[in-house]
């Protein structure tokens, strides 16, 4: 039972440093901290259950020690529940996976090249068992959107859909009618380029493109598309209210 405690709290006190890390981007050297979070948050997760199980049938020299144990493999658990609740296990993905867009015979550019938006550009040999080719990728289930509205209206439900989901707008640009933005799933720091591209239809109505890109060479472990999903959920709710306004 000992041994249990000590493992339980190396792993929750690791699993809540990187988390920490993670958030506000430290360190920025390359690290793949959310593939080394998950491992801990499991592994912690793993001995909390595993303590839970044990400390209920095993016995005490008193009921407090008892009561101790059994709050400390609890908190194991926390980790893994955060993350449940934040993004949901059933999103993560082992793919080789990072830049997914609703369109790749013809995605939307970003302004700057992937080199320059990469968050690291010195990172370990170590990880590099981690790197992926860089490409490309569709989206499991979004496609090109068509909608039965002007541009204007899409640019403007685009703006309030960043300013909801409190993403930062980085670069509009006017003539192509592309939007990009600094997106996140949680509140820390660490950010993934999105853009959206605005186009008129050749047959009236406009044709809504959008692109979720990591600033790594690893896995994205299924983020880019939670973002994506994340967006167009919100998106959807702000083109109805654009409707409702045109009467």
């Amino acid at each position: 039972m000992r041994t249990l405690a000590i493992i339980g709290q190396a792993t929750l006190l690791a699993s809540l440093i990187i988390m920490l890390g993670f958030e506000f981007s430290l360190p920025a050297t390359g690290i793949p901290s959310a593939f080394i979070l998950l491992c801990f948050a499991i592994i912690s997760f793993l001995i909390g259950i595993i303590g839970l199980i044990v400390g209920c049938a095993s016995s005490f020299d008193s009921g407090s020690r008892r009561a101790e144990f059994l709050v400390l493999m609890a908190a194991c658990t926390m980790p893994v529940i955060l993350i449940q609740a934040m993004i949901g296990f059933q999103s993560l993905s082992l793919n080789k996976v990072n830049d997914v867009t609703t369109s790749v015979t013809n995605p939307p550019i970003f302004n700057q090249s992937r080199d320059r938006r990469l968050a690291a550009r010195h990172v370990s040999q170590f990880w590099n068992v981690l790197k992926i080719p860089d490409k490309v990728t569709a989206h499991p289930s979004l496609t090109s959107i068509k909608i039965g509205m002007d541009c204007d209206s899409a640019v403007r439900a685009a703006f309030s859909t960043f300013h909801y989901l409190g993403w930062p707008m980085s670069f509009a640009d006017r003539t192509s009618i592309s939007i990009e933005a600094k997106a996140s799933w949680s509140i820390g720091s660490r950010v993934h380029d999105f853009l959206v591209r605005v186009s008129p239809h050749e047959k009236g109505g406009c044709m809504i493109d959008l692109r979720s890109a990591s600033r790594h060479e690893r896995r994205d472990m299924g983020m880019n598309v939670v973002l994506l999903n994340r967006f167009m959920s919100r998106f959807s709710e702000e083109l109805n209210e654009e409707r409702r306004e045109r009467g």
